[in-house]
């Protein structure tokens, strides 16, 4: 995924954010560059908002990481 900014500069986005829903179904949160920027985005969103996550490379097609942060527990990261 490409993002053009006014001024001409492109950003490339090769990792999709998902938070699972009620029901389990994935649903679109965000896009960034890198692992580790997908790993830190998540970790704030799961601090505010308890729940499934996951990191989707859009290179590879597969699940990188996975961050399961319920309510009642800490939760931990899951490298896929």
């Amino acid at each position: 995924m490409q993002f053009r900014f006014a001024g001409g500069q492109v950003i490339t986005s090769a990792f999709d954010l998902f938070k699972k829903d009620t029901l389990g179904n994935p649903v679109w949160i965000d896009a960034v560059a890198d692992l580790e920027t997908a790993r830190c985005r998540l970790k704030e969103l799961a601090s505010v908002y308890p729940g499934e996550y996951f990191v989707f490379d859009q290179h590879t097609s597969r699940v990188v990481a996975r961050l399961d942060r319920c309510a009642s527990k800490l939760g931990a990261w899951e490298v896929c």
